[in-house]
């Protein structure tokens, strides 16, 4: 999908907010740690650590927070080189550039702005950051593509960073120098002044109680900015005298109050957002969304959300814009008209920022009131906030349930091209690793299980199954098999995998034999890879003999996942398993890596004719030629031949004519449960006197 400019903008500024969720949950610790409201908290932290540890904790939050803005621009600039589409003929811009360019501008700006103040690098210099992260891939782009700006670039044959870092060269030199002109312009430019303010109250105070106005403009001024990526508490503090009581002022119907917003509005931080935290608790099970709310608790408590501001994110996330908006307001609202009533008593305490809602509700209040009026706001933006969150983590599980798809289509591609995707570094690597890892904790669970669909002769008799591998994801429900397979191929898991099905497989035969099924072989899929295992035969043994199965119970079909590999010890280890009396089965036969010379190297009591010629039988006769001159194959080797994916009785009629032998698919039997696979055997396989004992042959 093609994104508009404004589009790839907004994802690109929340991904480098969630990119730089590691500075904003240090700088989050440290700032939890350094203003806790705990009575003797410093004193015991300056017993435990020393004098030093508040000079710690605040180059911590300098090292943190402190950079922030500056980190901003780095890291947008670098995201929007990445995205930015290129046009035909252009060259794309080295992410590593733009984001030296976008530190430079930023730091020329503040220059010639503000002076080379550490202060300005943090918080505070966040939009500022965006808007210097955002041009400067964008200018930068337009100055290099102009043939004035490449007499410094190098030759194709140089080294290719060596090659863009002179090509950029002149262009990065002009875009700071524009950078700087901005400043100066800016600089220039009237600072607007806050002193008509300072008559607003009284004039609004002729009609109504002012704060009831003013409490709602401050709360919306508030979120605006913080949503727009700015810290609103900052400008806020500039707008005070004009706006709040005089700190350490008692209520005063005729301004805001800025103790009433920070312990009755901002509750868990800016934008009441404790209660955002309470409705993705409850409609987010598990994923990303439940883990930023779990990382949330703390520090919401203490009304630190910089994590949910830019980790969910909220801010400029317009999924969130309303609820971060309305939610405090109408908590204002709400604690206005308590007070109003004479429901709350406000008294002129002193109450940290950091304490706790309920507590500081007590403490402002001296009653049970203020508690009661806090839980209401609690439960109330957790009301607001509900919808919008179910449909954020809605959205969130389409776009997984889509994400996990792309990725399974190309983990079994991988496979096939005999790449590992659990190497790749983009989002199909990311999954890829992440089922891997579940793969291999629920091998012995119940999250894997085996399914069993039946084969049936020319007469329609069950004659045997094939097990199948089924995992059910904890998260997201069923996983493709190849999926799995693939995955435990690029691992290093598959002998693990396979060691479980094969003992899975013949338990399950084991107990059919008890209800008269000995005569149904079991067919059990081996991966190429496995043929690489020295303990294979002694492994397949050692499951006949603890489950008492005859050796010609049991099938192996080779598949063609990978090459089946070259060299004297696969050549041995299929060698023991065809002289125990186990039988072989090629799958996939016809369209394989190499088919016809695996033949050669091994003898097969059964060739499966691939998918795509039986399912097109019916409408192209190719494939009805090829298939016939597999099964005439067959008969010179006297070798079985199975047609699957058998869906229609016309499709398994002109199978029949072709010359195949067994049936597998649909048309008799999806793959079933083991109990119903039990019943269905019952009622369609030849059954031998439940007295026969099965003999164990050459087994010990």
């Amino acid at each position: 999908m093609l994104l508009n400019r404004s589009q790839l903008w907004a994802i690109a500024v929340r991904d480098s907010f969630v990119a730089l969720l590691p500075l904003t949950i240090f700088g989050t610790a440290a700032v939890l740690l350094g203003n806790l409201p705990i009575p003797g908290w410093s004193e015991w932290l300056t017993r435990l650590l020393g004098t030093g540890w508040q000079a710690a904790t605040q180059g911590v939050v300098q090292g943190t927070y402190g950079i922030f803005g500056l980190a901003l621009a780095m890291v947008l600039s670098s995201q929007l080189a990445r995205r930015m589409p290129v046009p035909q003929g252009e060259e794309p811009l080295l992410p590593l550039l733009a984001g030296i360019s976008a530190m430079a501008n930023f730091m020329l700006v503040l220059v010639v702005s503000e002076g080379p103040d550490i202060a300005a690098l943090g918080h505070a210099s966040m939009l500022l950051g965006i808007a210097v992260g955002i041009a400067t891939p964008e200018l930068l782009r337009a100055l290099a593509a102009r043939r004035s700006m490449r007499w410094m670039a190098l030759g194709y044959e140089s080294a290719p960073l060596f090659y863009h870092a002179t090509r950029l060269t002149p262009a990065m030199v002009v875009a700071g120098l524009a950078a700087m002109l901005v400043a100066e312009a800016v600089v220039a430019l009237p600072a607007p002044g806050t002193q008509w303010l300072s008559g607003l109250a009284p004039a609004i105070n002729r009609w109504m109680d002012a704060d009831w106005l003013l409490t709602s403009a401050a709360v919306l001024i508030n979120q605006g900015l913080w949503f727009a990526g700015i810290h609103g508490g900052k400008v806020l503090d500039q707008l005070g005298p004009q706006v709040f009581g005089a700190p350490g002022a008692a209520f005063d119907p005729a301004l805001a109050w800025r103790p009433l917003i920070d312990n009755f509005v901002l509750l868990g931080g800016t934008g009441a957002t404790l209660g955002l935290m309470v409705a993705l608790f409850i409609v987010a099970r598990e994923g990303p969304h439940r883990r930023v709310a779990q990382m949330s608790v703390l520090p919401s408590i203490f009304n630190i959300n910089e994590l949910l501001i830019f980790g969910l994110p909220i801010a400029l996330n317009p999924m969130f814009l309303l609820p971060f908006l309305l939610a405090p307001l109408a908590l204002a609202w709400l604690s206005l008209a308590a007070v109003h009533a004479g429901l709350v008593p406000l008294h002129n305490v002193a109450v940290p920022w950091t304490t706790p809602p309920l507590l500081s509700g007590y403490l402002i209040t001296g009653s049970w009131r203020g508690v009661a009026l806090q839980a209401a706001g609690l439960l109330l933006s957790t009301l607001i906030y509900l919808p919008f969150a179910r449909r954020v983590e809605a959205q969130r599980l389409r776009s997984q349930a889509d994400a996990l798809q792309s990725a399974s289509e190309a983990i079994v591609a991988q496979g096939q091209r005999h790449v590992s995707s659990l190497r790749r570094n983009d989002e199909v690597g990311l999954i890829a690793r992440g089922l891997f890892a579940d793969l291999a904790r629920d091998i012995g669970s119940p999250a894997l299980a085996l399914a069993f669909q039946p084969k049936h002769d020319r007469s329609g008799a069950a004659v045997g199954v094939e097990a199948l591998l089924r995992w059910t994801h904890p998260r997201h429900g069923p996983i493709r098999a190849d999926v799995a397979v693939t995955l435990a191929e690029d691992g290093d898991l598959i002998r693990r995998l396979g060691a479980w099905v094969l003992d899975e497989a013949c338990a399950r035969k084991a107990q059919w034999n008890a209800l008269g099924l000995s005569r149904i072989r079991m067919a059990i899929n081996v991966s190429p890879l496995q043929l690489l295992d020295p303990q294979l035969p002694a492994q397949l043994a050692f499951c006949l003999a603890q489950h008492r199965l005859s050796p010609g119970e049991i099938e192996l079909e080779i598949t063609e996942s990978h090459a089946v590999p070259a060299g004297q010890g696969v050549d041995d280890n299929l060698g023991q398993i065809v002289a125990m009396g186990v039988t072989l089965a090629m799958d996939d036969f016809g369209m394989g890596y190499s088919s016809l010379l695996h033949l050669r190297r091994f003898p097969v009591h059964a060739i499966k004719i691939d998918g795509s010629l039986t399912r097109d039988v019916l409408h192209n006769p190719i494939c009805g030629d090829i298939i016939a001159t597999i099964t005439a194959f067959g008969r010179a080797q006297q070798v079985e031949v199975v047609a699957e994916f058998v869906e229609t009785a016309e499709q398994q009629e002109a199978l029949a004519a072709l010359g195949c032998d067994v049936f597998q698919g649909y048309l008799h039997s999806a793959p079933l449960p083991s109990a119903a696979c039990v019943d269905y055997l019952l009622a369609h396989a030849p059954r031998v006197d439940d007295t026969v004992e099965v003999p164990v042959s050459g087994l010990t």
